[in-house]
């Protein structure tokens, strides 16, 4: 009897070594579990903050990148602008000022009687107000001999021409100039678009048929047809005679 109550004891005593040890394995298990639970949101919270601060950097890269070509395009195309760079520079030739941008330049000029274009480029371009001199007649044999090269040249170009008075547009407030030959190989008409500081009483004083000199800027071109001649169009122009 007192084996028999021993015995039991003892199975007793095995079972519950038994259940503590499933007990504590149960527990370490939750535990391992808790962790590994805390340590997968802990990565998910990271990558998910990971994934933010690239979507931010992309987002201020597209912005960015859409300031620039906002700007490059309204200087290039339009003469208009700049609208997100910073003023750097003023001359004292009229009210010049220089624009400083992410990666580019934009140099608007503004001389009482001169340059009056806006250019855009990288930060080296340089203040210059030094036209390309020529003569009507050395620009139309350029224009006839390669008008594509030619107009590549003197595109968006500052330039001084010697020329001939052939109209006075005073509702446009435009010029004819140009030179011409019999034939009219060579022929090549600008049109000088009169900036409107120019005082009117200047041009009214005109006389179609004699020399005179412009400068300006070169905005446009038109190849010759059958019934027209090269044509290039000058803007902001200034004209003396």
């Amino acid at each position: 009897m007192k084996y028999q109550k021993r015995e039991q004891r003892n199975l007793e005593e095995v079972v519950e070594d038994i259940v503590e040890k499933e007990q504590e394995i149960t527990e370490s298990y939750e535990d391992e579990l808790e962790d590994s639970i805390d340590e997968v949101l802990d990565q998910d919270k990271k990558i998910k903050r990971a994934k933010l601060i690239i979507n931010i950097i992309f987002a201020i890269i597209v912005v960015l990148i859409i300031m620039v070509a906002t700007d490059i395009i309204c200087v290039s195309r339009f003469n208009k602008g700049p609208f997100f760079a910073i003023p750097t520079k003023t001359y004292k030739d009229g009210g010049t000022k220089e624009y400083k941008g992410l990666g580019y330049k934009v140099i608007k000029y503004k001389q009482l009687q001169g340059r009056r274009d806006t250019v855009i480029g990288n930060w080296s371009i340089k203040y210059d107000i030094k036209p390309i001199t020529t003569k009507d007649v050395d620009m139309a044999i350029e224009f006839s001999d390669n008008s594509a090269k030619s107009y590549e040249k003197y595109y968006k170009k500052f330039v001084r021409i010697i020329t001939t008075l052939h109209k006075v547009d005073k509702k446009n407030n435009t010029i004819l100039v140009g030179y011409e030959d019999e034939g009219g190989k060579y022929s090549l008409e600008i049109e000088c678009a009169i900036n409107k500081d120019e005082r009117k009483d200047v041009i009214n004083k005109f006389k179609t048929d004699k020399a005179i000199t412009i400068i300006g800027t070169v905005s446009d071109f038109s190849p010759k047809t059958n019934k027209s001649a090269n044509k290039i169009y000058i803007s902001d122009c200034f004209a003396e005679q």
